[in-house]
């Protein structure tokens, strides 16, 4: 047995054990975490499962919780090997079952070159002595655990506990996993085949057949494999030791311990310690080699770093060139510029909300402008004064008229939703009047009246081309809780609730509006934060089951996550941590709509955003443009979602009396004062797209127009690192809003595009980042001052736009090829026209 000298540090031991070993073999052993061994120097012969992978330096191999290991060494080498707590990372992950594949030795892909400096990142913190820092340690480590779940996540739902076994099939691994689970319990053969309901005989022949292993000898394996990583890793007493892994006493262990590796468990651990006389009366020499493995670790992170340096202008330069070739196309319809949020009722009769609706309308053309509390007390629909009830609908028809005339169609929200102005998610900064409770009576009587006066103003035609949107009202946003706990409480009390109420009150409005707008649509009803598989299938269910069901269905997308016991860590923050949320939820949608026979039913999503929030300079950054940009692509001709409503258009809505900045972190696509956002010049990009879809990838879109007219957007969205999550929402400094990301590289972009006429074609390019067309940036290069003058507004106007130039190319061999350089957060998009083609 090869020596062995081990130095632990379990900095955050809920999360990660770090171990810096050398000169390291191991019997076959086994444990519940995740382990990842990483070569610093030297070879090691590493087993898993019955494959040897040869490792050298920068080599790197994942053990999978409870998969059969060890080592073996004959020479003198240095590794470090990472321990995962599994229910730590299953959590963080938000799911049960894990299975990795990662190894280096076998798979070389541009992955792996990723993990490499993912790795030496966390571990020039862990070597850092006099200056650590826990929370850039968690940062690291958030990090680490990211990029395994991108790139060596392979199956979400089941975790393949033993991957030797040949053959295998579902009830030979429901038989496999219970003995990992159970391996502590005393199991016996009759027990194993009662619970999955075999006869004795049956399971012990099925069993020897399937594995070549009889049932006991396979779970003395999984015991004794359990059992060897504890006698190495821990202090415990042979005997306790022993019990803990399901063997009956010490003399069983043993003997199962000699029988397969002719030692005896006790003098296992004395060899695998370096217990021996001589190392027991000389620490000097194990410290001293220890210093010394220090050292190699230190000198090899330095060389990593020098020639990761060295390698930058390289891997610039050799770029690898997408191809894009023109062939099958499939036209799409641009659905997120047919909705837009525009706000709550009495704000829109605001000259300057006015102003700014006419300039996006006029920009975009929108065809469905949503609105809210037209019902509301401060519109002064009802006169009560007489004893009864007369309707005054001069403010609403000054609304209607407005938005008519500039060729908006009014969707309507009827419920009483309030309008809510919040901080962050339990800070509620207004919560505006809504209106006065009403019997159903009274209700309909309203909606008669309205929709009469409506038809005699505009014409039966016109508004049966109008939405009407019934909201569910929510506890949690009537809640006039300022603390985050009250807000989750309510959440999680309205997980299972009971519609009956709903149902009643949507049925009698779409009753009375079907009998005068017949063609209008009418749906509900809002689901938003709390939308869950269960919950959504339990309100589409119940709405089958009526005779009056709704024309759409209408949810709220915003990425937050309210249950956070799942979580193990401190998280503070309840963004999503999943990239693709959107996606995902969108699919788990249609999921539900399919499985409660809704299939055809239409979907619109009527408010979206990144946050709920509209005091988080995040919204007027640049990442903002990234974030719309790639949600609207990946979404694309997915889901059949038919309407996509940005959340919000003016940050008018949010104004308060905490707002007399420039910028206050307003959701809108235009500041208070009417300055583009880089949320408003993104809409400007996709815009420009044509109708017809000729190829999408990971980062970019490539469109067609009528004629030789193409349009490529391309976009370099970065998703929030680990260490975002440590802290609330809204807590970063103004002057911090890019230092929340996975990272600050640029993305390097060549596509070809092969199949277009030849000719002479004018090339339009659009750049959309930080130096170009970001209102924060420019505010900061202007001070963050917080007094700026109406001449000081006129100069942002002017300078936040994106980079323009035109070029012209000669197409000669019917391909064309665009390079850029993406700086994060930047959005791209560029246009070329066939001026004239070869004759």
């Amino acid at each position: 047995m090869v020596g062995s000298h081990t130095f632990q540090s379990s900095i955050d031991s809920k999360l990660v054990t770090i171990s810096v070993m050398s000169n390291k073999s191991n019997l076959e052993h086994a444990h519940r975490e995740i382990e990842l061994i990483y070569m610093i120097k030297g070879n090691l012969q590493v087993k898993v499962n019955n494959k040897i992978f040869q490792m050298k330096s920068s080599d790197f191999v994942l053990v999978n919780s409870n998969e059969f290991h060890s080592f073996q060494s004959d020479e003198d080498n240095l590794c470090v090997v990472f321990h995962f707590n599994y229910f730590e990372i299953g959590s963080l992950l938000g799911q049960k079952n894990l299975l990795f594949i990662c190894n280096s030795t076998e798979h070389d892909h541009s992955a792996n070159r990723e993990l490499r400096l993912v790795i030496e990142d966390l571990l020039s913190v862990y070597m850092k002595v006099n200056d650590f820092s826990q929370v850039e340690f968690l940062e690291k480590t958030y990090k680490f655990i990211s990029t395994l779940r991108m790139n060596y996540l392979k199956n979400q739902n089941q975790m393949l506990l033993n991957t030797s076994i040949k053959g295998q099939n579902d009830r030979l691994s429901e038989i496999v996993d219970y003995l990992q689970s159970n391996y502590r319990e005393p199991l016996s053969l009759e027990e194993v085949a009662s619970i999955h309901y075999l006869s004795i005989p049956y399971l012990s022949k099925y069993f020897k057949k399937q594995t070549g292993k009889t049932f006991s000898q396979y779970l003395n394996e999984i015991r004794l494999a359990h059992a060897v990583n504890e006698l190495v890793n821990s202090d415990k007493p042979i005997t306790r030791i022993a019990l803990d892994n399901g063997f009956p006493n010490l003399a069983s262990f043993n003997r199962v311990f000699n029988d397969s590796y002719e030692l005896k468990p006790v003098e296992y651990r004395k060899q695998m310690s370096g217990k021996t006389e001589r190392q027991e009366s000389s620490n000097v020499i194990s410290n001293l080699e220890t210093n010394e493995a220090l050292t190699e670790l230190r000198d090899y992170l330095r060389s990593t770093v020098e020639k990761s340096d060295q390698s930058i202008p390289e891997s610039r330069s050799n770029m690898e060139t997408e191809l894009v070739k023109i062939g099958k196309t499939d036209a799409f319809i641009k659905y997120w510029n047919r909705l837009l949020n525009i706000g709550y009722a009495k704000d829109l009769l605001n000259s300057d909300m006015q102003e700014q609706i006419t300039l996006l309308q006029s920009e975009f053309g929108f065809t469905y402008a949503r609105f809210w509390g037209l019902f509301g007390d401060d519109m002064l629909l009802e006169d009560r004064s007489r004893g009864t009830i007369t309707y005054n609908f001069s403010n609403a028809n000054k609304l209607l008229d407005f938005l008519i005339k500039n060729k908006l169609k009014p969707f309507i929200e009827m419920g009483p939703k309030p309008k809510i102005i919040q901080k962050g998610i339990g800070e509620t900064l207004v919560i505006q009047t809504i209106s006065s409770e009403r019997t159903l009576s009274e209700w309909h009587n309203l909606v008669t009246a309205f929709l009469l006066q409506c038809i005699e103003r505009y014409g039966i035609e016109e508004v049966e081309t109008w939405y009407f949107e019934l909201w569910r009202p929510m506890d949690e946003l009537n809640s006039k809780a300022e603390e985050e706990k009250d807000f989750l409480a309510k959440m999680k009390n309205n997980q299972n609730p009971k519609f009956g109420e709903y149902f009643k009150i949507f049925s009698e409005f779409k009753k009375t509006a079907q009998e005068l707008v017949p063609g209008a649509k009418i749906g509900g009803c809002g689901l938003s934060m709390d939308l869950e598989g269960d919950k959504l299938d339990s309100l589409l269910d119940q709405w089958k089951q009526e005779d009056i069901q709704p024309d759409f269905l209408s949810i709220y997308l915003y990425p937050i996550e309210i249950d956070r016991e799942k979580y193990r860590v401190p998280i503070k923050n309840l963004h999503s941590t999943d990239p693709h949320y959107v996606l995902n939820k969108l699919n788990d949608v249609r999921k539900s709509l399919k499985k409660t026979g809704f299939e055809n039913l239409e979907l619109n999503v009527t408010e979206w955003n990144i946050s709920i929030s509209n005091r988080n300079y995040l919204n007027d950054s640049s990442f903002k443009a990234s974030y719309m940009v790639k949600n609207i692509v990946e979404n694309l001709n997915q889901n059949h979602v038919k309407m996509l409503g940005y959340w919000l258009s003016s940050d008018i809505f949010s104004d308060f009396r905490d707002s007399k900045n420039i910028l206050h972190g307003g959701a809108g696509l235009l500041t208070k004062n009417g300055i583009k956002k880089p949320s408003y010049h993104a809409f400007v990009l996709l815009k420009q797209l044509g109708e017809i879809l000729v190829a999408k990838g990971d980062n970019y879109i490539v469109t067609k127009k009528s004629g030789d007219r193409y349009q490529v957007l391309c976009y370099n969205y970065k998703h929030f690192n680990y260490s975002y999550y440590l802290h609330p929402e809204g807590s970063t400094g103004i002057d911090e809003q890019y230092d929340i990301f996975e990272n600050k590289e640029t993305l390097n972009l060549s596509l070809e595009l092969q199949g277009i006429t030849n000719g002479r074609y004018r090339v339009k390019e659009l750049r959309l980042n930080r130096d170009h067309g970001s209102v924060l940036d420019e505010w900061l290069k202007f001070g963050a001052v917080d007094d700026i003058k109406p001449d000081e507004v006129d100069y942002f106007k002017q300078i936040c736009v994106p980079y323009m130039k035109v070029e012209h190319y000669l197409v000669e061999n019917h391909s064309i090829v665009l390079k850029g350089e993406l700086q994060p957060h930047e959005v791209r998009l560029f246009e070329f026209n066939l001026l004239f083609g070869e004759r």
